[in-house]
């Protein structure tokens, strides 16, 4: 069931944004509409928290989740686990290339404040 759901996923909606949002940086449009902006911001977010694990995290995952959609059969989960590893790449590449980077969020505290005097 995790094969079909996370196939489902890839196809109709990880694949199509993450194709989007590469397109969008290589041909330099910005600003990315919204869930291509929520792709590259959150990579870029994880590269930052977990360092070079991401790319292990990410290529560990994903050869042994097309190593396991082989040994089922999942030939269509195959294919789409294929095209998403030959995608994310070309997409962080752009990121890199492009210099993108998150600017540091600030965060305000609860009380507003009152200047009537």
């Amino acid at each position: 069931m995790g094969v079909f759901i996370y196939t489902l996923a890839l196809i109709f909606f990880i694949i199509p944004v993450s194709l989007r949002a590469y397109l969008s940086l290589k041909n330099g449009r910005f600003p990315l509409p919204y869930f291509q902006n929520n792709v590259v911001i959150n990579r870029i977010k994880l590269r930052k928290a977990i360092g070079v694990l991401s790319p292990v995290l990410f290529w560990t995952f994903h050869v042994l989740w097309l190593l396991w959609t082989i040994v089922i059969e999942a030939w269509l989960g195959t294919l789409a686990t294929a095209v998403y590893m030959v995608i994310s790449p070309l997409l962080s590449s752009q990121i890199r290339a492009r210099k993108i980077y998150v600017l540091q969020e600030k965060t305000a505290s609860g009380q507003p404040e009152n200047n009537h005097d």
